[in-house]
This record gives structure tokens, sequence and C-alpha cells, in this order.
């Protein structure tokens, strides 16, 4: 029988024998590829190469296996419900939770998964695997590998690099490495991610906001303006920030008398 990741075909990958190799199934050795493996929604985890992920929406699966906590990670990990679709993210380090924050606020991003596949190849006589950090999809519909970049340096080792890129080339991705958000981006926005979900009818309440935001105008001043009542035109305000409805300067902190104007 031909092995599904030689040919390029995705196979159920049910049994996995000692380090993680496929009891049956043979390991590409150096130069021959790599093996990818990712578990469909609801599905069985599959194995194939690097040219059998072309077209498979990645960014709509969950991980591969879920991230297990371990002494020294950065972090938690984290469920992330995301705004615009019904899918939850599983971020397993403070890192990825950032960068999926930052995705589900960007419009230019559609869909977005962390790690939801598991790269495995051969160098120096040992078995590497690696799961990227996040498969996207923009709007566009282009496909993305996001991997966050080491802290203090400026690309991921050449190896991993040199085996993302092969990887990305058979499976039709571009590739993007990306720095860890952080600062006052990072704390506005994880402000304003818990008003990110919409509550209730609020079309007529948020036409008064934008009629008192049509200059930059700070929060409080331009609520009071709307003739809503602070609790809850501040609430509303933050939610249409999220939406993009208002803008504001992500080099400010987001306080509730930072200004805003309508979209």
């Amino acid at each position: 029988m031909q092995d599904p990741a030689a040919a390029g075909v995705c196979g159920v990958n049910a049994a996995e024998g000692p380090g993680g190799l496929v009891e049956g199934e043979a390991v590409p050795k150096a130069g021959q590829g790599v093996v990818a493996v990712y578990r469909e929604p609801y599905g069985p985890v599959r194995m194939c190469s690097a040219a059998g992920l072309r077209g498979v929406a990645l960014e709509e699966f969950g991980p591969v296996s879920e991230p297990v906590p371990y002494r020294g990670r950065k972090g938690i990990i984290t469920y992330w419900p995301v705004a615009t679709r019904e899918q939850t993210v599983v971020c397993g380090s403070l890192r990825q939770w950032r960068l999926a924050v930052e995705l589900d606020f960007e419009p230019a991003w559609a869909a977005f998964s962390a790690g939801p596949v598991e790269l495995r190849w051969r160098a120096g006589g040992r078995l590497r695997r690696w799961r990227p950090d996040f498969l996207a999809r923009t709007a566009e519909g282009v496909r993305e590998v996001l991997v966050l970049k080491p802290s203090g340096q400026e690309s991921l080792p050449a190896s991993r690099l040199e085996v993302l890129e092969e990887v990305a080339r058979a499976a039709g991705w571009r590739v993007r490495q990306v720095r860890e958000p952080s600062g006052l981006r990072v704390r506005n926005l994880g402000w304003l991610a818990g008003y990110r979900f919409p509550a209730g009818d609020e079309e007529g309440q948020g036409q008064a906001l934008l009629e008192a935001f049509r200059a930059p105008t700070g929060l409080r001043a331009g609520v009071a303006a709307s003739g809503l009542d602070e609790l809850t035109g501040l609430d509303l305000a933050y939610r249409m920030l999220w939406q993009r409805r208002l803008l504001f300067d992500h080099a400010q902190p987001l306080l509730p008398d930072a200004a805003a104007w309508a979209a």
C-alpha cells in the first residue's frame, strides 16, 4: 500500500507508537519532506505530506491536541471565543493570547486558529516536532502561517524557518514572522476585548453616539452629548470602538476621557 504522506493524500493517524511515530507509517528521512499532522473538527487525526495541506481550512480547526502547561511556560492555557464567528481558539501561552486578540480585532483576518498543525521531520537522526503559532485566512482568502519571533531575536532559527518555508510552498501558504504584541496597544485591546460581543438591539443608541462623536470628543463628554446615561453609553461606546464604528488613538491610554471619533 502506498504511504499517504508520500502521495500527498491525508490518511488517518489511528495510533501512535513510541516517540510520536505512527505505527505502520514510514517517517520521512532527511531530504524527503515533512509530515503534517492535524485534527479535523469532530473527526480523526490525519497525517499527510506538506502538499496534502493545500486547500485544507486549518484556520477553522482546533489544535492537534490541547496544549499542556509546563514549568517555565509564560502563561496559562486560554480559551478565546472569536468575536466574528462561532469558534474558540485555544492559546497555549500569553504570547499566543496577545496575538489572538490582535487578529480578532483586525478586520484583515477572516479566520485564525492556534497550533492546528504539527510538523514532523528528521534532522540529525532525531524526530523533530513543531507547531507554528497560528494558521490564518485573510479577508481576501489567502492562507498565512504566522509565527511569533523568539524574544530578542529577529527571526526563527534558520533550520526551523527552512522547514516552514518548504511546507508553505507546498501548501500554498504565505509565511509571516511577527513580534509579540506589547505595550499600550495590548492593554487597550485587552480592555476592549471584554466588549467584543453585541448586547441586544443597540442601533438607535449607536446612531446617537455616532452623531455625538462626529468630531474627536472625550468618551464621557460624547456620551453625555448623546443623551444616554453614562454607564449605558460608555458600555456601548467601548463596544463600538471594538467594532471600529468609533476610532481612537492607539498611542494613548483608553481612559473614560480618551478622545474618540466616528469612523
